[in-house]
Formats: structure tokens, C-alpha cells, sequence
């Protein structure tokens, strides 16, 4: 077979690779892998078949932000000139691969067809969609403890803002193109779907980027349309307007969760309607939702009446492995219901299922997605404050990661540690603050930002915050829609999650930041 005929199918075999690694990025970490070996597979053939390796050297070399993104890659190689750890070194780089393969891959080979990348991105949307119906019949059998375990292939924090993302794509597509009015249903149907899926989630991370790719995406409405430029000052009111309005809504959410009970100390009642004693806790106060936890038990009654209402043993475990009496004095409290028998009475047998099924405050039951989120979050910071114990808490864990990541910030503020000696360094610098977090939950900051400046300091920092920022300022043809919303979901992502230090996120961060700077449609015009 001639050259010329080879031709013909590399850019097809080309747009498969990427549709691959679209595909690969929720549903499969073999095929995002095996992608990239594809990707670069191809380009050696088309640089065999057209005898362009020169030609192709010279369009990255050209290309400077495409040596603005391998140089990410290349900062972690620089690490291993003040590394001792060596075996975690090379297992990082191997990792963060995506990071050097995929610019150098999509710069130097032809840009994609506004076609082609139409369809990579409907690919992409659709494979999303797969993995939440995967999720959605995990969440419909109810086999888990906790709600994030849902997730089959990747992190729920991953998974959420990777469906954030698929609704801006699919409202992008409903308004920019024409479509049968059928189609648009379906369209709809599906921004609908994934609001639902982030809605079952409860991931605050998820929520934010909701509501940040929200904003923007009323900016583009409104400044970048002829309306928006017309009436500029109107339009910037408006959307001033609209932030105050949510952030009152918030404040009205958020006030009853803080705002504590007025009680009355000195006047507690001593004993229960039956006449035993009350113990209430005058010291601790731990509080959840503005009611005291510690107030109005009397856990003689709880156990002598709790078997009246359930088979399941009062000190054992409930169906999602919690302690069961905890589980009750805290709905019960979440009720406004007295620790004692008239409070076990009281319950309605939806309440005493929930209980058995591991529910811990009815208001979160009744009031699902961020209510219930940020109520379980402030309870575990108040724990935290009280008992000075971190282990099992989201929130408190990384207030512990930060502490020990400034530490290491503050010892290390110019290189960093180096790219292997990272996770040996957060384990010395727990020893040295006395943390008193478990050695299973001793984890790096769960921060991309503060993960960057402990591996390679304020030079890294730097040049990080560079890659994430020089494209988009310095050149107004990147300052597309679809660019601004994924810009935006990854700079959030960074702050809870240390995004590129995993497969699915650093290929997700790679994949996209390449294809949308590197290979945008020759033919295709940018929002401006």
C-alpha cells in the first residue's frame, strides 16, 4: 500500500484516539492509558507516512503554549534533581505523562474540523452520561454508606465536575446550533439528568462549579451579546443583583444552622416524665443544626424502649456500619425530641428506618442536596473544635493537611521538596506538629496549589499559575465559552482536590486544556 493511501486513515485513526481518551476519562482508566499510546502511535506513523518529523518538531517548537504546558511535566522532571525517593519519583512522572504527551501530540498534528470536534465533544457528553446511569443504579439499590461511593470508575469530586462541565457543553450545542424541536427536548432532558445527578451527590465542590459556570454563563449572555454592550451598566446591575439574591439565599440556608438555641442552664429539668434521671452535658455543647446534642438524655430509657421499636440491637451498628445509639440521639435531637422514651415513642416508622439505616439528622433527610451538606460538614468542624479529633472528617482531615502543608511551605519556600520526597516529607512534617491524625488518614493537602508550592515551591507555584492562566489572558481567541467554563471548573476543582496528582484528573486537565487551546477548529470563530 502506497503512502498516499496510508494518509487517508491517519486522521481518522487520529480522531479516534482522542475519542478514546473522551470516552476513557469517566468510564475507563485502561482506555484513557491505552489512548495515549494510540495518540502517539499515530503521530509516529503520520510522521513515517509524510516524512514531516522535522516539520512536526518545528510546529511545538513554534508553538509557545504548547511549551507552556509540557513545561508542567518538565518542572517535575527539574524535582528529580533534589529527590531522594526515587521509586515514587518515577511512579508520579509515569502518572503525569498526559501532561508532556498531549501537547506535543495535538500541537504538532492538523487541528481538528469544527465537525470533528463537535462530535469528540457529543462523545464525550455521552460517555458522562453512561457513567451516571451506573451510578444512578448503585444510588437506586442503596448498597452504600456513604453517598460518594456511587461513583464506579473515578472520584465522586472528579465525576461531579466533570458532569457540571457536560451541562454547559449540552446547553452550548441546544443554543448555538439549529436542531429538530425533538432534538432540543432531548437536550434539555439531559442538562436536567445531570443537575439530578449532582443533586444526589451532595458535593459542595459540585454545587460551586454549578454555580460559578452559572455566572459566567450569564456574562457571555448578556456583555458579550449586542444587548449586553448596548446596555452594559443595566446588564452589570442585573448580574449584581442576581449574586446579591444568591447570596441572601444563602445566608437565609445557612443562619438557622448556626444560630444556636437559647437555653437556660439552670433551669434543666432533673428527671424524665417517668422519673428518671436527665444527664445533660453543660460543658461541651456540642451543637448540630442550633440544637445541643448533650442535652435531655437519659440513655436507661432509650435502651429499655428502642427494642419496642426495632429488632436492631441499641449498641450495635446500623445498616451503613454507624454506631446505632449515637445515630439515635442525634436524629432524635435533629427532631427536637427528648434522649428518653417519650422521644423513642414520638418517632414515626419512616423515622426509625432512617435511623436503622445509618440517618443521622432528619432535617437532612428531609432537606437533601446543600442544606444537608453543609449541616453535616459544620457538625463535623464543631466535633472537631470540641474533641480536637480530625480522623473520618472531611473537613477537619484538611484542616490538618493545610496546617501540615504550611509547615513544609515554610521550611521549603523556594524549590519545595522535590518531586519524589513529597509524601515522606508530609509524614515527617506530622510527627513534628504532633498531629493527631491516624497514621491511614495521613494524606498530602488535597489542594493542587498547595501541593505545587510543597513539591516545587514559590518557582512552581509561579509557573504553574502561569500554564492555568497565560493562555486565556494573554490572547482573546481563547477566551471562548467552552474554555472559560472548563478554566473555571478546574481552577475551583484545585482548591478541595489535588487534581493533577491522579489519572482521571490530570487527564482530564491535560485533554481538554490541549484540545481547546492546541486543537480549536481552523474553521471554527471564537466567542470574543
Amino acid at each position: 500500500m502506497s503512502d498516499n493511501n496510508y494518509q487517508k486513515y491517519i486522521q481518522p485513526a487520529y480522531f479516534v484516539g482522542l475519542a478514546m481518551m473522551a470516552i476513557g476519562l469517566t468510564l475507563s482508566p485502561f482506555l484513557m492509558s491505552l489512548a495515549q499510546f494510540w495518540l502517539a502511535g499515530i503521530w509516529v506513523i503520520d510522521g513515517i507516512v509524510n516524512k514531516d518529523f522535522k516539520e512536526k518538531w518545528c510546529r511545538f517548537k513554534r508553538n509557545w503554549i504548547a511549551w507552556l504546558l509540557a513545561s508542567l511535566y518538565l518542572l517535575h522532571v527539574v524535582g528529580l534533581i533534589y529527590t531522594s525517593d526515587f521509586q515514587y519519583a518515577f511512579k508520579d512522572l509515569r502518572v503525569k505523562l498526559p501532561l508532556l504527551i498531549l501537547p506535543f501530540v495535538l500541537s504538532s498534528m492538523k487541528p481538528l474540523e469544527k465537525k470533528q470536534f463537535d462530535l469528540l465533544l457529543n462523545i464525550y457528553v455521552l460517555s458522562v452520561f453512561v457513567a451516571t446511569w451506573f451510578s444512578f443504579a448503585h444510588y437506586l439499590r442503596h448498597d452504600y454508606q456513604d453517598v460518594r461511593e456511587i461513583s464506579h470508575f473515578i472520584s465522586h469530586i472528579r465525576f461531579c465536575l466533570q458532569i457540571v462541565f457536560c451541562i454547559f457543553i449540552t446547553g452550548y450545542y441546544l443554543f448555538k446550533r439549529q436542531s429538530k424541536w425533538w432534538e432540543r427536548l432531548l437536550e434539555i432532558a439531559l442538562i436536567v439528568w445531570f443537575c439530578v445527578q449532582i443533586y444526589i451527590f451532595e458535593s459542595l465542590s459540585g454545587y460551586v462549579a454549578l454555580c460559578a459556570s452559572a455566572f459566567v454563563t450569564l456574562y457571555y449572555i448578556f456583555v458579550k451579546s449586542k444587548f449586553g454592550q448596548r446596555w452594559h451598566w443595566a446588564v452589570v446591575t442585573l448580574l449584581l443583583c442576581i449574586l446579591a439574591f444568591g447570596g441572601l439565599k444563602f445566608y437565609n440556608l445557612l443562619s438557622p444552622l448556626v444560630k444556636t438555641e437559647t437555653v437556660d442552664f439552670a433551669s434543666l429539668p432533673k428527671r424524665t416524665v417517668q422519673g428518671n434521671l436527665y444527664w445533660h452535658d453543660t460543658v461541651y455543647h456540642t451543637v448540630e443544626d442550633g440544637r445541643y446534642l448533650g442535652l435531655y438524655n437519659c440513655e436507661k430509657e432509650l435502651r429499655e424502649t428502642w427494642p419496642l421499636r426495632s429488632s436492631l440491637d441499641f449498641d450495635g451498628k446500623t445498616q451503613n456500619g454507624e454506631s446505632l445509639k449515637a445515630t439515635l440521639m442525634r436524629y432524635l435531637t435533629s427532631k427536637g425530641l427528648h434522649k428518653d422514651a417519650e422521644g423513642v415513642m414520638a418517632l414515626t416508622e419512616q423515622d426509625v428506618k432512617n435511623i436503622e439505616q445509618g440517618v443521622a439528622n432528619y432535617n437532612n433527610w428531609l432537606h437533601p442536596g446543600v442544606r444537608a451538606r453543609i449541616s453535616s460538614t459544620l457538625f463535623e468542624y464543631n466535633l472537631y473544635k470540641m474533641s480536637n479529633n480530625p480522623n473520618g472528617g472531611s473537613l477537619s482531615q484538611r484542616i490538618e493537611y493545610t496546617r501540615a502543608s504550611f509547615y513544609l511551605i515554610k521550611k521549603h519556600p523556594v524549590f519545595g521538596v522535590g518531586t519524589g520526597d513529597i509524601p515522606s516529607a508530609y509524614q515527617q512534617a506530622y510527627k513534628d506538629l504532633n498531629s493527631p491524625l491516624s497514621q491511614e488518614f495521613r494524606h498530602k493537602a488535597h489542594n493542587q496549589y498547595l501541593s505545587i508550592m510543597v513539591g516545587f515551591g514559590i518557582v512552581g507555584l509561579l509557573l504553574f499559575i502561569a500554564v492555568l492562566l497565560l493562555p486565556f489572558c494573554s490572547q482573546k481567541r481563547h477566551r471562548t465559552y467552552l474554555y472559560t467554563i472548563f478554566l473555571c471548573i478546574i481552577l475551583l476543582s484545585m482548591l478541595p482536590e489535588d487534581t493533577i496528582e491522579t489519572q482521571a484528573g490530570v487527564s482530564f486537565f491535560a485533554f481538554f486544556n490541549a484540545l481547546f487551546l492546541l486543537s480549536f477548529p481552523t474553521n471554527e470563530q471564537p466567542e470574543n
